[in-house]
């Protein structure tokens, strides 16, 4: 028993590094390509490309984002079982809802661009371009969805992780392409051309899963031939298991985007209200999302692969009554997650503004008091995010749910006061991050206490990295401004700064047990790591 409990934390371990490092390239291009593409269409087009990627994500969160979650969940049960036929079921019905329900809403933002753009951004219609292009791939990401959830669900996490690559490579080379070809026509037809890259991405990358689905269909086929299975699952009642499933994780995840789209619109109308120009509004808008909300979310990217990669296995081991195992899970995944995001948000706070230079060359204070100040909520929306997922795969499908609307609730209040008679501009949006990301910790916490009887020992989980990242922090402040007063190179600086909070972190975290050696093993090239650590008696 002690062995499978070990052989499940080792391949969840396993399974969400390789969605992370996925993630985290996806994210490094994803920073490398914002480069040239922010400089092409400049502030104001990045402000029209954020407006409608917000627009774009409450889609994608209605037609696309819990579909993988959900087709995984339903197809790991049905996979533990060995009912390997009602697995099939489940992913052909996925795909014809999934299309249904995303076809209808990507005709709907084709057709009502405009209107939308008026309605949500205060009459800043040059966002409808780029709405326009983004529309159909709401579709095609729906689909490409349903083909990521069953792969996931058959406890494989590499299609979905080398998907993302792909996607993000064509996107990356179709984005800034496009940009600079339509440029000439203005700011709006370069974020257009900036959102073109999106689509292409994702036809790639569902061609490529595509591939790989039929490469698995032989051995699809027999398992299915010496599937036992007397009681077959009829369409109806799958639909309503997919609906069942689909809604709480989509009501969720949507408030999660609600509450950007709502800051947007917030930000906007106010900000008109009051009396700025919708160059500067845009402008404005155009460093919160394409800059600070990159940085923000690149570890985030990370901690989210974590959490793809615990669904099944909870899911799972729900299904066989295996209670002890999905305890194990949670502590393994929480502690791997705080493991992550303490050191990338402190990291963020001290660093932000000279990672922003080098990237952006962009040697004004502001991007960087703006990652100072929201940098923790990069523990917190990690910590929340998980927390949902967990009690969502513990069969508590509402709560989070609730506990989301209460924390946004509490965050338009706050946001619209601070918008409204603080004059706190782009601040006011940060500060509202920060307070629906810790109600929601605080919010989930409670509830897994009092309906898994699971409470989150924050001392164990988090102690160890919080010290080593205070220490990080400070080493690593003070060696960015001692090669930047010998060499006066800010990129050549951050770098070394980065490589030296790098090696601090881990070298403490190995020193005080803070991760152990059984872990140190279960990460990609672990055998090398440990020997490694070994030579130099760190271990």
């Amino acid at each position: 028993m002690g062995n499978s409990k070990q052989r499940a934390g080792r391949n969840l371990i396993v399974q969400g590094s390789v969605l992370a490092i996925a993630s985290l390239i996806v994210r490094l291009i994803g920073i490398v390509y914002r480069i040239p593409l922010t400089n092409i269409v400049g502030n104001e087009g990045m402000g029209y490309y954020g407006f409608a990627f917000e627009v774009y994500q409450i889609l994608v969160i209605l037609a696309t984002n819990a579909v993988p979650v959900a087709v995984s969940k339903l197809t790991a049960a049905r996979v533990a079982r060995h009912e390997y036929k009602n697995a099939q079921a489940i992913f052909k019905c996925s795909i014809i809802f999934a299309a249904v329900l995303s076809g209808t809403l990507a005709l709907f933002t084709f057709v009502g661009a405009r209107w939308i753009s008026m309605v949500m951004f205060g009459g800043i219609t040059e966002v409808a371009p780029a709405l326009r292009v983004l529309a159909p791939t709401v579709f095609v990401c729906a689909v490409m969805g349903v083909f990521r959830g069953y792969t996931q669900g058959l406890g494989n996490m590499a299609p979905t992780a080398f998907s993302q690559v792909v996607e993000q490579l064509f996107n990356a080379v179709v984005s800034v392409a496009a940009a600079a070809i339509l440029i000439s026509r203005g700011a709006a037809f370069g974020a257009a051309g900036g959102t073109l890259g999106t689509f292409m991405g994702a036809v790639s990358s569902l061609v490529f899963l595509y591939l790989v689905y039929s490469s698995y269909r032989p051995q699809l086929a027999r398992r299915m031939k010496k599937d036992p299975t007397q009681k077959l699952l009829e369409n109806k009642t799958i639909y309503r298991m997919i609906g069942l499933t689909i809604i709480p994780l989509v009501l969720t995840s949507s408030i999660y985007q609600i509450s950007s789209l709502l800051d947007s619109a917030l930000f906007s109308n106010i900000l008109k209200i009051i009396g700025y120009q919708s160059s500067f509004i845009s402008s404005l808008y155009g460093i919160y999302s394409s800059k600070y909300q990159l940085l923000i979310n690149l570890p985030l990217g990370i901690t989210s692969a974590l959490t793809v990669a615990m669904m099944p296995g909870i899911a799972g081991a729900i299904a066989l009554n295996r209670h002890e195992q999905v305890r194990e899970q949670m502590d393994t995944v929480i502690r791997l997650t705080m493991l992550i995001a303490v050191p990338c948000a402190v990291g963020v706070a001290v660093m932000g503004g000279p990672i922003m230079q080098m990237l952006f060359r962009d040697a004004t204070t502001l991007p960087g008091r703006m990652l100072t100040v929201g940098a923790v909520t990069i523990i917190f929306y990690a910590l929340s995010t998980l927390t949902s997922t967990i009690l969502q795969a513990s069969n508590h499908m509402r709560v989070p749910v609730i506990n989301a609307a209460i924390s946004l609730g509490i965050h338009v209040v706050f946001t619209v006061v601070l918008l409204a008679f603080a004059d706190l501009h782009i601040f006011a949006l940060i500060y509202g991050n920060i307070v629906f990301s810790f109600s929601m910790c605080v919010l989930n916490l409670r509830s897994l206490a009092k309906l898994v009887n699971y409470r989150l020992d924050i001392v164990k989980m988090a102690g160890a990295p919080a010290i080593a990242s205070a220490v990080m922090g400070a080493g690593t402040y003070f060696v960015y401004r001692g090669c930047l007063y010998l060499i006066h190179s800010n990129t050549v600086s951050t770098l070394i700064a980065v490589l030296v909070a790098v090696v601090i972190y881990a070298a403490l975290m190995v020193i005080t047990h803070g991760v152990t050696e059984e872990e140190l093993y279960a990460f990609p090239k672990g055998d090398a790591i440990v020997r490694f650590l070994y030579r130099m008696h760190l271990l």
